[in-house]
């Protein structure tokens, strides 16, 4: 099937991370991607084509069939009309952008994947709302990060609905690294699958998905990927 540049494979847009200088300060202002993004996209018949946040909302709706919004830094309370229980610091420069964009593919029905932060972006976006920080909100909840050693945590998930390439009733184990989640689906959206603290691990509405946990760095993600792919190029 042609796609929208005129080649044989889904164009695959992927959000880096975006860095004001908080995380990094000798950067002053760059992007931060793993490459297993990009090279488990092109394993399952993409062509996974970096954004950036000085390209026009047109100009990458022109080119993707579809787009991942990749794991990232908090979203403040002040995107969802919350209280800030916790200090959080939120470059602003990447969710801006990104809000634009999701309105716009939605608009033109073009399939996005929402990666840990692009899950939670996807629930503000369209009227959802946050836990800032799991510890702190979820009575008896697991461990969904090692900040200690700023590492991936693993966990199972419970898929109550299917969902790229899952079935309702698996839990496969996961590579998890967030402390939020959303707490609140926004109108339209549906769960899909939830770890045994109860936290929101899944959700899909109107061509979107959000995953909270990242399947590029566990066993489910070739199948995830090649799933998205092929909704990508209908």
């Amino acid at each position: 099937m042609q796609n929208r540049v005129g080649g044989k494979k889904p164009v695959i847009g992927i959000v880096p991370a975006y860095d004001e200088g908080v995380k990094v300060p000798k950067m002053r202002e760059g992007y931060l991607l793993r490459r297993v993004y990009t090279k488990v996209l092109a394993s399952v018949g993409a062509t996974p084509l970096i954004l950036n946040v000085d390209m026009t909302i047109p100009e990458v709706v022109a080119l993707c069939d579809g787009i991942v919004i990749s794991g990232g830094e908090d979203i403040h309370p002040g995107y969802y009309g919350g209280r800030s229980l916790i200090h959080l610091e939120e470059p602003k420069t990447r969710t801006n952008w990104e809000l634009q964009l999701l309105h716009a593919c939605r608009k033109q029905h073009i399939p996005v994947l929402g990666i840990c932060y692009g899950m939670q972006l996807l629930a503000v976006a369209f009227g959802g709302s946050l836990h800032q920080d799991i510890e702190t909100e979820v009575p008896g909840a697991i461990t969904h990060y090692d900040p200690k050693h700023n590492r991936s945590t693993k966990h199972k998930v419970g898929f109550v609905a299917d969902f790229l390439g899952f079935r309702s009733g698996e839990r496969p184990w996961v590579a998890s690294r967030h402390h939020q989640a959303v707490s609140r689906l926004p109108e339209g959206f549906y769960s899909i699958a939830y770890a045994s603290d109860g936290v929101l691990e899944a959700m899909q509405g109107d061509n979107c998905y959000g995953m909270q946990w990242h399947p590029e760095s566990d066993e489910t993600g070739i199948e995830t990927y090649r799933s998205f792919v092929e909704h990508c190029s209908k």
